[in-house]
């Protein structure tokens, strides 16, 4: 009987509890942790329980304790270091060589508060035309009106075009020129060859951390495993890391050095005009590298030492400093010259072509004069059994079709006909001119005929295609085949500069004032007022805007060079030639903008090019040269 008394009373209880709503569960109190979180370790016995629910909460939870504690850190650091940190501004680094940089406050503020270039990183923005209109101005650019020009038709059939279509050779159609895409999955594959080559190399702690393998910079605000991702994803492709990547492993100061690009590429798309903390870091760190490697007489004639300093030229693009990128450049050749000359380097020839494109590109955008140990130096003759798609431009092709730029989906009609045009008048130039030095002193009649013939020619040629080239609408310009194409756009701007700079004999930056540019003067753009209103680099680099800069226009991107690097050398102006003289007007400062973006457009062109392409880089950037010292661009820089 009690029994079963017992048994009723139990199930009237479990009743009522069932019909009784569930209370809250009481919250815990989250503990505070002392130090960093430790290690969870997850056991299993099967494989398949690491993929159920529990496990992965438990790893999702650990996760955002690591994250919440390190943000926690960084921000009482930085808390800390604004605190006991006086004035943001470097003390003077003298090393040998090479100058120090030094930086100071902007003159000029936008409508905003200004970026603190001491804070670790900014935002990063798509464009950076957006960069610069929202961390210096504070609100987007405002977007442009379609300009409703009225025009007649193109006066000219692009006939070039159909004729080189068909002659494109079979075993080049459908090679690609570059093996560097910007995407992500590019960037997963750069950065997983890098870790696995340079693993070897390392020793590891206690094996848990498997981002160790890379090695660190002195200062702790600088991340070197965040800094190596950023710069294979901008910069390097397969073939940076097959010829790179043996000098990197040599010693830990080239592959820290060479995020020094990265950095400033950070800069630009966060709209810093300046130098970021970062930036200024990682360039100190440099810097004292570099003195202690000149102090050792073991790393004084080591190619790591060429290449440290290399690195740090590169660097300096951003910054558009011209008198020290020149130290640095006098520094390289020092160094080359006590080697016994570009042929004793190592890396079979990597070094040389390397240093060379770097050294030839600084010239190019700063109009300056290459120093002799460069100028004398001639690259290897192209393998004749090459037959890889190269990177043809104005400046360098195999055939008169520009083959591998025909092919391009970017390269259409008029764009075609236009860069043929430039190619053309690139080689009528430098023959002419060529020519003209060698004649003798005392000429024969049939020497003088002769002369005066081919004079006329030379003027008859180049007189057609100062006429085709004015005669190009504007991309802006609606119900053309050209309109809203701003790859023919900025191909037509950047020849504008060029060919006004050959047929008057000026520098490309003197050739970028409107009112001074003869071709501009009778073009069909002309007739349009605004076009006077800005230099041709402002609208060039607001044009190229609009283009895919991330894949430097793949299959063009020889083009794109041309484009950027004449861009760059055209942008200079006495507000630009040295940005340590801070600009005092918001048009200055945007003038200097400009300038920066389109040197590291032109840069990280370079960088990408040189590694697959190294011969053709170094002919193009040479022939380059060789127009400048012609229009009379070398007295600018000693």
């Amino acid at each position: 009987m009690k029994k079963t008394d017992s048994k009723e009373s139990t199930k009237i209880e479990k009743a009522q509890t069932a019909t009784q709503p569930s209370q809250p569960r009481p919250r815990r109190r989250a503990r505070k942790r002392d130090g960093p979180p430790q290690f969870q370790f997850l056991t299993a016995t099967d494989p398949s329980q690491f993929k159920n629910e529990s496990t992965k909460r438990s790893v999702r939870s650990q996760a955002m304790i690591q994250y919440r504690y390190k943000s926690s850190e960084e921000k009482r650091k930085n808390k800390e270091a604004q605190q006991s940190r006086p004035a943001p501004i470097l003390p003077p680094v003298t090393v040998e060589l090479v100058k120090p940089v030094v930086t100071t406050e902007m003159h000029w503020q936008g409508a905003r508060e200004p970026y603190n270039p001491w804070m670790e990183d900014a935002p990063m923005y798509r464009t950076t035309s957006e960069a610069w209109h929202r961390a210096n101005l504070g609100h987007e650019k405002p977007p442009q009106p379609l300009m409703q020009y009225t025009t007649t038709a193109i006066p000219f059939h692009p006939a070039k075009y159909y004729k080189a279509r068909q002659a494109i050779p079979l075993d080049i159609a459908a090679q690609r020129v570059l093996d560097y895409e910007d995407t992500d999955e590019h960037e997963t594959e750069m950065f997983r060859i890098a870790v696995h080559e340079v693993a070897p190399f390392r020793t590891y702690g206690d094996g848990i951390d498997p981002f160790d393998v890379m090695p660190k910079f002195s200062s702790r605000e600088l991340d070197s495993f965040k800094l190596v991702r950023k710069c294979n994803r901008t910069f390097s492709s397969s073939s940076t890391l097959q010829k790179w990547l043996p000098a990197m492993l040599s010693h830990p100061h080239i592959l820290l050095s060479s995020t020094i690009v990265a950095s400033t590429w950070m800069d630009m798309h966060s709209g810093v005009s300046g130098e970021s903390r970062r930036t200024v870091v990682i360039k100190g760190e440099i810097l004292s590298w570099i003195k202690e490697r000149l102090a050792n007489n073991t790393t004084l004639n080591d190619d790591s030492t060429l290449i440290v300093i290399i690195h740090m030229l590169a660097g300096e693009m951003w910054s558009c400093n011209e008198a020290t990128m020149r130290t640095h450049e006098k520094g390289v050749a020092k160094l080359i010259s006590h080697r016994g000359g570009m042929n004793c380097l190592g890396g079979y020839g990597t070094v040389a072509q390397t240093l060379a494109s770097v050294c030839y590109h600084s010239n190019i955008i700063c109009e300056a004069t290459p120093l002799p140990i460069f100028t004398q130096w001639e690259p290897p003759p192209l393998p004749k059994d090459d037959c890889a798609a190269l990177p043809e431009s104005p400046l360098f092709c195999l055939t008169e079709e520009l083959s591998s730029v025909v092919r391009d989906a970017y390269c259409k009609e008029y764009t075609y006909e236009l860069l043929s045009d430039m190619r053309e008048l690139t080689d009528l130039f430098i023959a002419h001119h060529a020519g003209a030095g060698a004649i003798l002193d005392v000429e024969t009649d049939a020497e003088m005929v002769h002369h005066s013939s081919s004079t006329l020619d030379y003027v008859t040629k180049i007189a057609t295609i100062r006429t085709k080239l004015a005669s190009l609408p504007s991309a802006r310009v609606q119900g053309l085949p050209t309109s809203n194409d701003f790859v023919y756009e900025s191909c037509r701007i950047a020849a504008i500069i060029y060919t006004s700079a050959i047929l008057t004999r000026v520098p490309l930056s003197v050739a970028a004032d409107p009112m001074r540019n003869v071709v501009l003067l009778d073009s069909a753009s002309a007739s349009h007022p605004d076009i006077f209103n800005k230099r041709l680099t402002e609208t060039l680099y607001e044009v190229i805007e609009f283009t895919n800069i991330g894949d430097i226009w793949r299959n063009m991107s020889g083009v794109f060079y041309w484009v950027t690097a004449v861009g760059a050398a055209a942008a200079r102006t006495p507000v630009t030639t040295n940005t340590y003289q801070n600009p005092g007007t918001h048009g200055e400062a945007y003038t200097t903008w400009i300038r920066r973006c389109l040197m590291m457009f032109a840069t990280r062109a370079m960088i990408i090019l040189v590694f697959q392409h190294p011969i053709p880089i170094n002919l193009a950037q040479k022939k380059l040269l060789k127009v400048q010292e012609l229009i009379g661009s070398r007295s600018v820089v000693s």
